[in-house]
């Protein structure tokens, strides 16, 4: 439907649609460049990040491990959850996972106060030296090192 105004203020442009017919105008058309290009994000990406070399495609060794790694540990999360769920049912897996989290967080606060009574500048190779063997210290400092 193809509105016109009629009134005095449209009086010197004679007829004015207010709302064009779309049949009437058909698809938009684009430009050359937007032909070449595409539209939508993509196409920005394709076009503005790549061609004009914004995007820096240096992976090192520490980015592809830690890539590794957490796909390594994201799949034993999701199969460890599925199979602690399978065995013990809902109920049991989240019984299961506040138990760990109490057991991580009582270890965490007993590193905490440890390292506020006695600060050293190694904690992670002297806390075992000190307070269990010295072979274990000696051991995680190798391991560490």
């Amino acid at each position: 439907m193809v509105l016109t105004g009629d009134s005095s203020m449209f009086k010197p442009f004679g007829q004015v649609e207010l709302y064009p017919d779309p049949e009437a105008l058909g698809p938009p058309q684009a430009s050359d460049d937007e032909k070449d290009r595409g539209s939508g994000i993509l196409a920005w990406l394709n076009y503005e990040v790549f061609r004009q070399d914004m995007l820096d495609r240096k992976l090192e060794r520490h980015h592809i491990t830690g890539i590794a790694f957490s796909g390594a540990v994201g799949i034993g999360i999701f199969q460890t959850s599925g199979e602690i769920i399978a065995l013990g049912g809902p109920v049991g897996a989240l019984l299961a996972f506040i138990f760990a989290g109490l057991v991580i967080f009582s270890v965490m606060r007993c590193l905490a106060e440890m390292v506020s009574v006695r600060p050293v500048t190694a904690p992670l190779i002297d806390f075992p030296h000190t307070f269990v063997d010295e072979a274990l210290g000696f051991t995680v400092g190798i391991m560490y090192w």
